[in-house]
């Protein structure tokens, strides 16, 4: 056991011991000594970092988000999607995971069955910040050794590379929430770990949420240059604009949550990030056609459908996991032919609350 002393700017001091284990964790600030005594001090100016190091290079780091987890009874996909998430990246050789935000739901606090899903990956070590719809979660209120919950910002290093962890702060911006930690990535390569609104480029919002919640604007990455960031709280992720990456929800929460879900891998060595699948118990797919009163109406549309089925990718196997949600919007010579055309071309497809395929006018 090795007893570190934090000290802070202010003079306050925080007493944390550490268990000597494989996976070795040291705090590093910016001044160390080590007495003979065995009880090293740690002096810190800007905050605790927080150092992981492995024997195999390069390292890679696997980064999800926004799973709202309720209990398994009442959502069993998403426990599934994120178990899915936890074994391909221990089956990848990754060691470490990190989880954008509200990794729970809304005024949810029984976590005993997300702490037994993480005792069966022990290997694998988590880093969590909080979200908006679980600002309050802690180290206190969630327990395992192999999980770590960051409620102040946070700079760690995982081998030689940093990663500044920004916890969601109702009414804060992201922007200022670096300011403070601008001493420890300061000449350094770095990437941001954040959850909320990013201003400077294209935004699907979130249907479910209106406002604003801890922007982060072109300016703050432009100031600051981190050399990528993601983020959670869009649950739909847009392309990346300015090394800025929402990596979205790993299942589907609604059929507002189109396509096939993802995860990102990132690796420190060069850069570069993978998106890779995750196998989902729902796959939801929103679909709207355009029809114009023509005789060749009906074989147009078919033709339509078709299409737009190729676009999702899906396996084979993959088809009695849709859901669909289908309308068509215009004017139509036959609707009753049109209608029937919808209902033949998703046929075999499952539709989102027994909806039906729907024409408006």
């Amino acid at each position: 056991m090795i007893n570190i002393r934090i000290r802070n700017g202010s003079g306050h001091t925080r007493l944390v011991a550490f268990m000597a284990n494989p996976r070795p964790l040291a705090v590093c600030c910016r001044s160390i000594s080590f007495p003979e005594s065995h009880n090293p001090t740690v002096d810190c100016m800007s905050g605790p970092v927080l150092r992981y190091t492995r024997a195999r290079d390069p390292m890679r780091i696997a980064v999800t988000a926004d799973a709202h987890l309720r209990t398994v009874a009442s959502h069993p996909e998403r426990y599934n999607a994120l178990e899915d998430v936890f074994k391909q990246s221990v089956e990848a050789g990754i060691e470490n995971l990190i989880i954008a935000g509200d990794l729970f739901d809304t005024d949810f606090q029984n976590y005993a069955e997300f702490e037994s899903l993480c005792r069966t990956f022990p290997a694998l070590q988590l880093h969590i910040i909080p979200g908006n719809h679980d600002p309050n979660i802690s180290g206190q209120s969630i327990t395992g050794d192999n999980v770590r919950i960051y409620t102040d910002p946070t700079v760690v290093e995982f081998d030689a590379f940093t990663f500044l962890f920004i916890p969601y702060r109702q009414g804060a911006k992201m922007g200022e929430q670096i300011a403070r930690m601008e001493g420890a990535i300061d000449g350094k390569r770095w990437v941001l770990i954040g959850h909320g609104d990013f201003y400077g480029g294209v935004r699907e919002p979130n249907p479910l949420e209106p406002g604003t919640y801890m922007p982060l604007s072109r300016k703050d990455v432009q100031t600051f240059k981190p050399r990528a960031v993601f983020l959670g709280h869009i649950h739909m992720p847009p392309p990346p604009v300015n090394d800025v990456h929402y990596v979205g929800s790993p299942c589907g929460l609604d059929i507002s949550e189109t396509g096939q879900r993802t995860f990102r891998i990132y690796d420190t060595a060069d850069g570069s990030i993978e998106s890779r699948g995750i196998e989902t118990d729902v796959l939801y797919f929103k679909e709207t056609f355009l029809v114009l009163p023509r005789d060749n109406e009906v074989s147009l549309l078919k033709q339509a459908i078709a299409d737009r089925i190729e676009t999702w990718g899906i396996e084979p196997s993959d088809r009695p996991k849709v859901q669909v949600r289908i309308e068509a919007a215009g004017y139509a010579k036959d609707r009753s032919a049109v209608l029937q055309a919808l209902k033949l071309g998703f046929e075999g497809f499952t539709y989102f609350k027994d909806e039906g395929p729907t024409i408006e006018d």
